[in-house]
Protein backbone atom coordinates (compact mmCIF):
# COMPACT_ATOMS: atom_id res chain seq x y z
CA UNK A 1 0.00 0.00 0.00
CA UNK A 2 2.65 2.50 0.76
CA UNK A 3 3.89 2.60 -3.26
CA UNK A 4 0.28 3.30 -4.09
CA UNK A 5 -1.03 6.77 -3.07
CA UNK A 6 2.59 7.92 -5.05
CA UNK A 7 1.86 5.87 -8.41
CA UNK A 8 -1.89 7.23 -8.00
CA UNK A 9 -0.72 10.53 -7.71
CA UNK A 10 1.75 10.78 -10.47
CA UNK A 11 -0.62 8.99 -12.83
CA UNK A 12 -3.48 12.26 -11.90
CA UNK A 13 -0.64 14.64 -12.49
CA UNK A 14 0.40 13.33 -15.95
CA UNK A 15 -3.70 13.43 -16.97
CA UNK A 16 -3.44 16.88 -15.71
CA UNK A 17 -0.47 18.31 -17.51
CA UNK A 18 -1.68 16.02 -20.90
CA UNK A 19 -4.80 17.56 -21.16
CA UNK A 20 -3.52 21.17 -20.31
CA UNK A 21 -0.62 20.51 -23.04
CA UNK A 22 -3.37 19.47 -25.37
CA UNK A 23 -5.06 23.05 -24.96
CA UNK A 24 -2.00 24.82 -25.15
CA UNK A 25 -0.99 23.15 -28.81
CA UNK A 26 -4.59 23.10 -30.12
CA UNK A 27 -4.06 27.06 -29.20
CA UNK A 28 -0.96 27.11 -30.88
CA UNK A 29 -1.10 25.01 -33.85
CA UNK A 30 -4.47 26.11 -35.25
CA UNK A 31 -4.59 24.37 -38.36
CA UNK A 32 -3.36 20.85 -37.03
CA UNK A 33 -6.08 18.29 -36.87
CA UNK A 34 -6.60 17.69 -33.43
CA UNK A 35 -8.96 14.59 -32.39
CA UNK A 36 -12.36 14.89 -31.31
CA UNK A 37 -11.53 14.50 -27.74
CA UNK A 38 -9.36 17.61 -27.42
CA UNK A 39 -12.09 19.99 -29.32
CA UNK A 40 -15.40 18.65 -28.05
CA UNK A 41 -17.01 20.63 -24.92
CA UNK A 42 -17.31 18.50 -21.69
CA UNK A 43 -18.69 21.37 -19.54
CA UNK A 44 -21.28 24.27 -20.29
CA UNK A 45 -18.60 26.95 -19.56
CA UNK A 46 -16.75 25.62 -22.92
CA UNK A 47 -19.84 27.26 -24.42
CA UNK A 48 -20.75 30.69 -25.04
CA UNK A 49 -22.22 33.51 -27.29
CA UNK A 50 -19.51 35.32 -29.20
CA UNK A 51 -20.00 38.17 -32.25
CA UNK A 52 -18.78 36.16 -35.78
CA UNK A 53 -19.09 39.28 -38.06
CA UNK A 54 -17.06 41.98 -36.63
CA UNK A 55 -20.26 44.47 -35.40
CA UNK A 56 -21.07 45.41 -31.72
CA UNK A 57 -24.44 44.62 -30.24
CA UNK A 58 -25.18 48.01 -30.88
CA UNK A 59 -24.41 47.90 -34.56
CA UNK A 60 -25.72 44.39 -36.24
CA UNK A 61 -24.04 41.69 -34.40
CA UNK A 62 -24.48 38.55 -35.69
CA UNK A 63 -24.46 35.96 -32.56
CA UNK A 64 -23.04 32.20 -32.86
CA UNK A 65 -23.11 29.73 -29.71
CA UNK A 66 -19.05 28.52 -30.10
CA UNK A 67 -16.89 25.71 -28.37
CA UNK A 68 -14.04 28.21 -27.09
CA UNK A 69 -11.48 25.36 -27.41
CA UNK A 70 -11.81 25.97 -30.67
CA UNK A 71 -13.32 29.70 -31.49
CA UNK A 72 -10.74 31.86 -32.98
CA UNK A 73 -12.12 36.06 -32.88
CA UNK A 74 -12.45 37.02 -36.74
CA UNK A 75 -9.85 38.87 -38.20
CA UNK A 76 -11.84 42.05 -39.06
CA UNK A 77 -10.94 44.78 -41.48
CA UNK A 78 -10.15 48.30 -40.18
CA UNK A 79 -13.59 49.26 -41.41
CA UNK A 80 -16.63 47.25 -41.18
CA UNK A 81 -20.08 48.13 -42.52
CA UNK A 82 -22.70 47.33 -40.03
CA UNK A 83 -26.32 47.05 -40.50
CA UNK A 84 -27.50 49.97 -37.77
CA UNK A 85 -29.92 47.81 -35.70
CA UNK A 86 -29.35 46.86 -32.21
CA UNK A 87 -28.79 42.72 -31.89
CA UNK A 88 -27.95 41.97 -28.28
CA UNK A 89 -26.44 38.78 -27.02
CA UNK A 90 -29.33 35.95 -27.34
CA UNK A 91 -31.21 35.56 -23.92
CA UNK A 92 -31.06 31.33 -24.65
CA UNK A 93 -28.63 29.52 -23.16
CA UNK A 94 -25.48 28.62 -25.31
CA UNK A 95 -24.82 25.07 -23.96
CA UNK A 96 -23.15 21.93 -24.12
CA UNK A 97 -24.67 18.57 -25.48
CA UNK A 98 -23.31 15.34 -26.38
CA UNK A 99 -19.68 17.54 -27.77
CA UNK A 100 -21.05 20.16 -29.18
CA UNK A 101 -22.42 23.66 -27.94
CA UNK A 102 -25.68 24.21 -28.93
CA UNK A 103 -28.11 26.76 -28.11
CA UNK A 104 -31.00 25.78 -25.80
Amino acid sequence: MKGVFPAISIAIICIIVGFYLGLYLQKNLPNTEWPSFVTKCYLNSDCSWKIINCCPESAGAYWQCVNLKTFEEPSCPSVVICPQVISVRPSTNCACENGSCVAK
